[in-house]
């Protein structure tokens, strides 16, 4: 064992030479990291749950008020059976009620959902000609995006519901949805508003018709429907024939049937009235009836505190241009759990990166490693 020159101090172990000789590097690594890590923390998407594809794809049937067992035997056991056969399948559960079902089809864990989602909607589409007409088929595939992150209420003291629920479809939805990272905006509450045509049943019973023969008329008049075409000039003009009804006149000069030259209009069979559609829920906020706007995140790729603050800039222009007595208000925001929660590690590291200096320094107690 080699004691060293007399006079001359220790030589530092092989470890802290190495250190020693290559404390520039070794700086400049630590602070190439950190940056780095900095710079991901802040474009790393955030979110209260992990971005996870649960092996489960849900398919909802509304079909008016069918009684629950023809739903059974009509609707939910054909769309069972054609979802058994799709490869990765496991189990096929299903719950039906008057008028409506939900099937649940699960898989295994191995799978991929966005080609096994397309599977399920391939099988409904060619159950469609074999199901009731009137049935209605969603198909959603289960990710925690599939829940709302931030809830949003319009309310006014004096206005209709069906006048709120206008702004919140044809103004305030398309405004959030070009906000990068939203896939859907869902509207709970209001009444979308609809033209109710009363008929007089005396007048009815005079003219020798049926409330059948008003819809039927309505059902298959009011369209556009293309008439041909003219060629002139080397030029085509298409023509078409457009009796749509675009208010309560048209609606009421609508002619209903032919009693030899005279024509039966709505008018005089029955009234037209502006109402809203008929609801089955009540949907309060503020303290007063309100629509509610449910915002949803992409399924992959999104950052709720980008999305609340993008929402956040959107009202608080909309604040301005709305009308005095219309309010916008959060009734749910999930970015205050996560800003909260980033906050919190926030703190964690500093306070971590402070311990770890007083550590070194009382366990080396010399700071001339770092010394550039």
């Amino acid at each position: 064992m080699s004691r060293g020159v007399p006079g001359t101090p220790p030589l530092p172990p092989p470890a802290e030479s190495f250190a020693v000789r290559h404390r520039l590097a070794i700086v400049f690594i630590t602070i190439a990291v950190c940056a780095a890590g900095i710079y991901a923390a802040w474009r790393m998407p955030s979110s209260v749950f992990p971005e996870t594809e649960f092996p489960r794809c849900v398919v909802l049937i509304d079909n008016g008020v069918m009684p629950a067992d023809e739903m059974m035997a009509v609707i939910t056991r054909p769309i069972e059976e054609a979802m058994k056969d799709i490869p990765g399948v496991v189990q096929v559960r299903s719950a039906t009620g008057r008028g409506s079902a939900e099937v649940n089809v699960f898989f295994n864990w191995q799978v991929n959902m966005v080609e096994s989602e397309l599977y399920v909607l391939n099988r409904i589409s060619q159950l469609k000609a074999s199901l009731p007409q009137t049935a209605k088929t969603t198909v959603w595939r289960l990710t925690f995006n599939a829940f709302p992150i931030i809830g949003v209420s319009l309310t006014s003291p004096k206005r209709e519901l069906t006048e709120l629920w206008e702004l919140a479809r044809y103004d305030l939805k398309p405004r959030f949805l070009r906000i990068p990272g939203i896939a859907r905006v869902d509207l709970v509450g209001g009444r979308a508003p609809e033209y109710h045509v009363v008929t007089d049943p005396l007048k009815l019973a005079a003219a020798n018709l049926t409330l059948a023969d008003i819809t039927n008329a309505l059902e298959k008049n009011n369209l556009v429907a293309p008439a041909g075409f003219h060629r002139e000039n080397y030029t085509i003009y298409l023509a078409l024939i457009d009796s749509r009804v675009k208010g309560p006149a048209d609606i009421e000069d609508f002619v209903v049937t032919m009693r030899g030259d005279h024509p039966v209009r709505v008018r005089d069979i029955a009234r037209v009235e502006r109402g809203p559609e008929p609801v089955f829920n009540v949907v309060n906020a503020q303290g007063r009836r309100a629509v509610l706007m449910n915002i949803r995140a992409q399924p992959t790729g999104s950052s709720i505190l980008n999305i609340a603050r993008e929402v956040n800039t959107q009202i608080a222009a909309l604040r301005s241009t709305l009308p005095p007595d219309m309010a916008l208000s959060f009734y749910y925001d999930q970015s205050l759990l996560v800003r909260d929660s980033v906050r919190s590690v926030w703190e964690a590291i500093v306070v971590g990166l402070i311990f770890a200096v007083v550590i070194l320094y009382l366990f080396l107690k010399n700071l001339s490693l770092i010394h550039i």
